[in-house]
């Protein structure tokens, strides 16, 4: 299990979240912003979201594609992890360089047929970003994340604290794993 308490700092705002997860049973984001709160929750089978911002004030399921793309977050081992057994397929891409670094690299495609290139810095073996192609109102969009601020965590594991967005930051502030997490939170109800 994981417990992360993070901020999204976003044009000089900052919207708190929580995230909760059980490896492959449940994963859920509470937020608040200005008195909305939203929420994201995904299960092996479905997925609903809140978000009064985006016209959504009660729990309501998400799409069949949206709940596609949100299935590979229910792994928190990580997507290279065993990649084969969890259905993955990976290609390597050669290499790349960007602000003056190199990076090697690799395309998987899991079996959901989510599609994520990664650049591994080959200073420090770490993703450096990822970039992931998603399906939104019908039209493939590539989506852009740069992971920054590695830091060494209580469980073994170094992790970004910082991921640049494109216009936001995401910063995790604390993050346990083991954590106990109920399974009911995983549901509409």
């Amino acid at each position: 299990s994981l417990k992360l308490d993070g901020a999204i700092e976003v044009q000089g705002l900052e919207i708190p979240f929580t995230m909760q997860a059980i490896n492959n049973k449940g994963t859920r984001v509470d937020a608040e912003f200005q008195g909305n709160k939203i929420i994201e929750i995904t299960t092996p089978t479905q997925g609903w979201s809140q978000n009064p911002l985006a016209g959504k004030t009660t729990l309501q399921p998400m799409s069949t594609e949206e709940h596609r793309t949100k299935l590979d977050e229910l792994d928190l081992q990580g997507a290279f992890i065993d990649y084969k057994e969890k259905g993955s397929t990976v290609e390597a891409l050669g290499k790349d360089e960007e602000d003056g670094n190199e990076y090697f690299k690799i395309k998987l495609t899991t079996k959901n047929k989510n599609e994520t290139t990664y650049f591994f810095d080959l200073k420090s073996n770490l993703i450096y970003k990822q970039e992931t192609v998603m399906q939104q109102q019908g039209q493939d969009v590539k989506v852009t994340s740069k992971m920054l601020d590695y830091k060494d965590t209580d469980f073994g594991v170094k992790v970004p604290f910082k991921v640049d967005l494109g216009g936001q930051m995401m910063v995790t502030k604390s993050i346990a794993a083991n954590a106990p997490v109920d399974e009911k939170i995983f549901s509409d109800k």
